[in-house]
């Protein structure tokens, strides 16, 4: 018996708090080790808590079958018994039936010699013995009125006698006759009674034989192909059970075991899904005490820049320098995040905030067009004109997905565009599209995933964070390549 912990069942808030202290205290450098540290510790064993651990079982037996407990011989037994019986009992009755058409056709035949000779007037001397012997196949003998051999075909012997059937039959008048026949014995040769015996039983026998051949080898042709896909279904339940739920063992047979096959697959397909969504949810819930643990600290470091920054600019002669209006934007910003990061990490949700989407737009133009230029990144700005007075659901969450989509943008590409849409269905499309190289092809499935990115300084956190906001504002987010371009779409409802 093999038992197998539900690793992404059982992982607990100890593990990631104590995950976050130690990457805290020294023991990641920076981030690309930070997220190959928590990712590894996701794959971990758990650590034992006061909740006992949830335990996935199951029991893999897996049995040597002998010829005797296989299904195939379980169904071929008792038809290749029922065969064989069946021939024994053809091959008797065949015989029987050809013994009893034998004794039909001697009868038959000593009827019509009885029938020539008894009323005959001609004379039964040796030449019409030795004639009537050669037409009937048989040997005769006359007898006269003592008992006494008048003649004969063969030597009245009685050893010879006993290779014969013989059959006796009386002439009429025979008394009266010149040649003394009264009486003639007919015999019939055994070894020709028992070849029409065998000639009679033989056609029925080969046909009954022949018959259960057939069915017995068809019967065989059909086990063995049942037998086949019971054994490569059972096979794939195994494969099932160890959790590969990808390939499939459906063959498109519209009978009992095809319909069983398809209802292992999906089977696999519930559980593929459920896997998913239970390691989703998990990865979820690590995020949160990191998210925790991060926050408190950046709260901190936040708050002292903000004042560092308000400071320097009570301190500067220019008024109205930009830079520092988006630097203090930006921590404003940064402390909002901050502060919703330690709701959710605390069990609790901050309230909706709708706002008008295009204020949100402006915003994430002012401040992100600062970071373009330093990049040297051209960005394209494109609104649709009937976005007016729209809103979303909660403008801190559509930020910041935006955000996260046009920072990665301008990270793999020198050509942006961003445009916002309005659709017809009471929704509306933000599209963010660069001229970089694409996704790499090993993360392409997992995109959305926490702690997967190609970026070698990457955390694997922003595009989980689009998703969950799309998810939120009641919208979806999708990738694809087009004409050389990455293009990003993220919808969401108005209200």
């Amino acid at each position: 018996m093999k038992v197998i912990p539900s690793e992404e069942l059982i992982k607990t808030i100890s593990l990631a708090q104590s995950s976050f202290r130690r990457a805290d205290n020294g023991g990641c450098r920076n981030s690309s080790e930070l997220r190959d540290h928590l990712r590894g510790q996701m794959k971990k064993p758990p650590i034992a808590t006061e909740m006992p651990p949830i335990e996935l079982t199951y029991t893999v037996q897996v049995e040597t079958l002998t010829h005797f407990r296989s299904l195939r011989f379980r169904l071929l037994a008792p038809m290749v018994t029922a065969a064989l019986f069946s021939a024994v009992l053809v091959a008797v009755a065949s015989y029987w039936l050809g013994d009893r058409w034998a004794d039909e056709e001697l009868q038959k035949r000593f009827a019509g010699i009885e029938q020539s000779l008894s009323t005959s007037t001609f004379p039964l001397n040796p030449t019409v013995f030795e004639l009537l012997a050669d037409l009937t196949q048989t040997q005769l003998i006359g007898l006269d009125a003592s008992g006494r051999v008048t003649h004969s075909t063969i030597e009245p012997d009685g050893s010879k006698r006993d290779a014969y059937r013989i059959f006796r039959f009386p002439i009429r008048n025979g008394s009266q006759r010149q040649d003394r026949v009264t009486e003639v014995e007919v015999l019939f040769d055994n070894r020709q009674i028992d070849a029409s015996r065998r000639r009679a039983a033989i056609l029925p026998m080969v046909t009954g034989l022949s018959t259960i051949l057939a069915l017995s080898s068809i019967s065989l042709i059909l086990t063995s192909r049942i037998a086949g896909r019971v054994g490569r279904l059972q096979q794939r339940v195994q494969r099932v059970a160890g959790g590969d739920f990808e390939s499939t063992v459906s063959d498109q047979v519209d009978d009992e075991i095809g319909r069983l096959g398809g209802a292992v697959d999906a089977m696999a397909s519930q559980l593929s899904q459920l896997w998913k969504r239970v390691n989703r949810q998990q990865s979820e819930k690590l995020l949160h005490q990191i998210a925790g643990g991060m926050a408190h600290q950046l709260r901190n470091s936040l708050t002292g820049a903000r004042m560092a920054v308000e400071l320097h600019a009570q301190q500067c002669d220019v008024r109205d320098d930009e830079t520092i209006a988006v630097a203090i934007h930006q921590i404003e910003a940064s402390e909002d995040y901050v502060r919703r990061l330690l709701l959710v990490a605390s069990g609790r949700q901050d309230e909706d905030r709708p706002t008008k989407v295009r204020l949100c737009f402006d915003d994430a133009r002012g401040s992100l067009t600062p970071t373009a230029r330093h990049l040297r990144v051209n960005i394209r700005w494109t609104i649709d004109d009937q976005i007016d007075n729209e809103q979303v659901q909660d403008g801190p969450t559509w930020m910041a997905a935006a955000n996260n989509l046009i920072h990665n943008a301008m990270q793999a590409g020198d050509e942006i565009h961003v445009s916002l849409t309005k659709l017809s269905d009471h929704r509306i499309r933000l599209t963010v599209s660069d001229n970089g190289p694409g996704i790499d092809h090993r993360v392409a499935e997992e995109l959305f995933e926490p702690f997967v990115t190609s970026k070698p300084e990457g955390m694997g956190l922003g595009l989980s964070v689009v998703r969950r906001a799309a998810e939120r504002l009641g919208g979806e987010v999708r990738w694809r390549r087009e004409s050389n371009r990455t293009i990003f779409e993220l919808e969401a409802k108005l209200v």
